[in-house]
């Protein structure tokens, strides 16, 4: 399945730019569905967009907050913690994050494996790191300083 890549634009300032993923046959980001899918948690999701949007405009995408080596060794994806909740995010460093879905953590589980939805979407967004780390070494996507990108006309994103 492919993907794209999308620009979150009301989050995303001077200190950071925020990306989200558009999967192939799909009209929102993964992050319009994590805030769609988990409405019933609406303080813990309005807080976390608000942690995005600080990250973006006011301090950048710093290591501590995020829950790092989230995914495969060296793949760079973290998760944003809130709560219960989880967003998994790919994060290039403190200019740049790729942000995909997550969910809620119950209470008495150690590790998203422990669950079979939290696994599900982990488990994608360990897939599209690896493509975009694909993408980058093959330089079909160069992440500019300050966090813009440079995408390149044979960039194939796909999981």
């Amino acid at each position: 399945m492919k993907f794209e890549i999308v620009h979150m634009e009301d989050l995303s300032g001077e200190a950071a730019k925020i990306y989200s993923v558009v999967l192939e046959g799909d009209s929102v980001s993964m992050l319009e569905h994590f805030i769609k899918d988990n409405s019933s948690h609406g303080n813990e999701i309005r807080e976390m967009i608000a942690k995005l949007y600080l990250m973006g405009h006011k301090f950048g995408c710093k290591s501590h907050y995020f829950k790092d080596k989230e995914g495969n060794p060296g793949d760079g994806m973290v998760a944003l913690r809130y709560g219960q909740m989880r967003l998994y995010c790919l994060r290039f460093d403190n200019t740049c994050i790729f942000v995909g879905g997550g969910g809620y953590k119950p209470p008495g589980i150690a590790a998203y494996e422990e669950d079979e939805v939290l696994n599900s979407v982990a488990g994608q967004m360990k897939r599209i790191c690896a493509s975009i780390n694909k993408a980058i070494v093959a330089k079909d996507l160069i992440v500019k300083p300050g966090g813009d990108l440079e995408i390149t006309d044979f960039i194939d994103l796909e999981i």
